[in-house]
């Protein structure tokens, strides 16, 4: 499988030059994309081995590595993570305190990328990440906060083509399972309020919402939750978005 570069990082994305993202897009990029392991060991060995065999250009986590505790499971998945793809992203979910966030920093290198209010460029696309969620039913996890909090880093580091949160836009991949909608009204408005439309949004959080939904440009992936042993591959090339869920 050709590899694309970018030189052997994934550079900031406001530095990028144009010329060098449309000429990438014109080129196949792989990603396979993870979310909610929540602890699970079996969860990851199945990730992982996903890894081996699809071969990824890119590997995207969209948080909740564990549920509060404990950091160490947290650090040696980041570690694994460097080892299975030349790039990864990865931002936090509700359930990871805060005390994740430096251990992410700290685990950035290698191609490993803590992309929790930042961006990236990588295979011609710029991409912006956001974790965390809007204030949940339980109330009391680590990395939730009220709607308006959760978005407000969002729009000075837009547009992007590429969206990964861990909480979802309103409306899109976000059903429970009493059907009701859990999505962020803030995401949503800031989605609506796109000049240029993101060509994909990327989410995990409502684990019955796996699945992918086209709205518009835009394409909508919930991988659903690696601790059900539940994933995405995603293949990009140019406009073109092809979706396929992952299960074992």
């Amino acid at each position: 499988m050709e590899r694309i570069s970018t030189g052997g990082s994934a550079v900031d994305a406001l530095t990028a030059p144009q010329e060098l993202r449309e000429r990438l897009k014109t080129q196949r990029l792989s990603i396979l994309v993870g979310s909610d392991l929540h602890g699970s060991f079996s969860g990851f060995e199945w990730f992982s081995a996903q890894a081996v065999a699809l071969q990824p250009q890119l590997i995207i986590f969209l948080g909740d590595f564990i549920t509060v505790k404990p950091l160490d499971f947290l650090q040696d998945t980041l570690r694994d993570l460097r080892n299975l793809a030349p790039a990864c992203f990865v931002i936090p979910g509700n359930w990871d305190p805060r005390e994740s966030l430096p251990v992410m920093d700290t685990e950035a290198f290698d191609g490993l990328k803590h992309l929790h209010k930042s961006t990236a460029f990588f295979g011609g696309y710029t991409f912006v990440g956001l974790g965390g969620s809007n204030t949940t039913p339980i109330g009391t996890t680590p990395m939730e906060m009220p709607d308006e909090t959760l978005a407000a880093p969002l729009p000075s580091l837009l547009p992007a083509d590429i969206w990964l949160l861990h909480t979802p836009v309103m409306g899109f991949r976000d059903q429970n399972a009493a059907g009701n909608n859990c999505g962020s009204e803030e995401l949503a408005k800031i989605y609506r309020e796109q000049e240029i439309p993101p060509r994909l949004v990327l989410s995990g959080h409502i684990h019955e919402a796996r699945g992918s939904e086209t709205a518009g440009s835009t394409v909508f992936v919930n991988p659903g939750t690696l601790q059900e042993r539940e994933a995405a591959w995603i293949n990009l090339e140019g406009d073109e978005v092809s979706v396929e869920m992952l299960e074992g």
